[in-house]
């Protein structure tokens, strides 16, 4: 049973804000005093400029640059963007908001079934990067706000993952008129590989067999194919789709659409790739530049060559070019298998979650282990028994 038809089995009330006209593209949802929620892409989209501009201000530069292809990812589709805007000063209508009238936004996305919100709200970045857009010292508390904001709404559950450990604030809500819960769950993750001054100072932070497997490979490739890396790929949509099909782990076409649009849409893409002398590529890759940071987004290896270990031998040409840049992290986004990671720098992060007290949501925490895949970070810490709930 799909994720989307088990969390039916809720059979959720109607909200008087939330899940009467999900069909809708877009649309403001609740208006309380300094918070306002918007909701579907367009909407959400039109807001570009200005997350951008407050992410500039915040310390979070380019988290919000890809907006309108984020929104586009093959996970975001299947949900309904919202955008809650927290410290809106004076009577400011979402279309008229700037950067200078606002503390922070949360972007958060609702699971839907056939075009309809269920109430049960989640951030899509687990490391929590692009979630809060406000400066460090107010993020928890944005947080918190937007929950409750929604919860208040009609939401059954919301959670918004972001940097940082920091502690509760559950300042009161003045208009809070609904019961309900409040959980914090710290974690800790490798999140980027700290890149050091030479080729070599870099691979001396990796495991034996990581730093070993990282010439090997590659001299192989370069032994029987002549291999040779090129750090800004031309390709058109057409050879980008061919690649795809000939790679490793083939994509749906519109999944490879998405990720081709991604490396145009961003200010400053990463599209590099790995070619044999007689112009086959071999590997891509593609990601976004940041100041001092690099961030993959995808891989792409031709099939048919395990022993040459094709991953790695990108990573290897990857890494000794980015050092010459003066690139100082490497990040993989949504993280990645290879063994180098267990060399990453690990980073602290926030889950806050706030639960309406209600019969839906006991029996979506009672039924967290059917609904929601295993990995699913909501449902995964709807199951977390170490949890400390209070009421809020």
């Amino acid at each position: 049973m799909s994720l989307e038809n088990r969390i039916a089995l809720l059979e959720r009330p109607a909200s008087p804000h939330l899940g009467l006209d999900d069909l809708r593209d877009d649309g403001r949802v609740a208006r309380a005093p300094g918070v306002t929620v918007v909701r579907g892409r367009h909407a959400v989209a039109d807001m570009g400029p200005v997350l951008m501009e407050l992410s500039l201000r915040s310390g979070q530069t380019g988290v919000m640059d890809a907006l309108e292809v984020l929104l586009d990812a093959p996970a975001a589709r299947v949900k309904i963007p919202h955008l809650v805007l927290v410290g809106v000063r004076g009577a400011v209508e979402p279309e008229e908001a700037t950067a200078d009238n606002l503390a922070g936004v949360v972007l958060i996305y609702e699971y839907r079934i056939a075009g309809r919100g269920t109430g049960v709200f989640a951030t899509d970045d687990l490391d929590g990067e692009r979630n809060v857009i406000a400066p460090a010292e107010i993020r928890t508390e944005v947080a918190e706000i937007a929950c409750r904001t929604l919860v208040d709404a009609g939401a059954i559950v919301a959670m918004i993952s972001l940097e940082g450990s920091a502690e509760a604030v559950r300042r009161p809500m003045p208009e809070a008129g609904i019961a309900c819960r409040m959980a914090m769950r710290r974690r800790q993750a490798p999140r980027y590989l700290l890149l050091g001054d030479t080729f070599d100072s870099t691979l001396a932070r990796l495991g034996d067999d990581t730093r070993r497997n990282l010439r090997r490979y590659r001299r192989r490739v370069e032994r029987d194919f002549g291999a040779q890396f090129e750090a800004n790929v031309e390709m058109s949509f057409d050879e980008f789709l061919a690649m795809n099909r000939a790679s490793t782990h083939p994509l749906e076409k519109g999944v490879a659409a998405w990720r081709y649009d991604l490396l145009k849409a961003v200010a400053a893409p990463v599209f590099c790739g790995v070619r044999s002398t007689d112009g086959q590529w071999l590997s891509l890759l593609g990601g976004r530049r940041r100041p001092g940071v690099i961030d993959i987004d995808w891989q792409m290896n031709l099939a048919g060559l395990p022993r040459y270990s094709l991953s790695t031998v990108m990573r290897s040409f990857l890494l000794e070019h980015e050092i010459a840049q003066g690139t100082g992290r490497l990040m993989f986004v949504g993280g990645t298998p290879h063994p180098m990671r267990h060399s990453f720098v690990c980073a602290d992060a926030l889950d806050v979650i706030v639960q309406r007290r209600s019969a839906s949501a006991w029996l979506l925490r009672r039924l967290s282990g059917h609904i929601f895949p295993e990995k699913n970070s909501l449902g995964q810490a709807l199951r977390d028994e170490t949890l400390h709930w209070t009421d809020w």
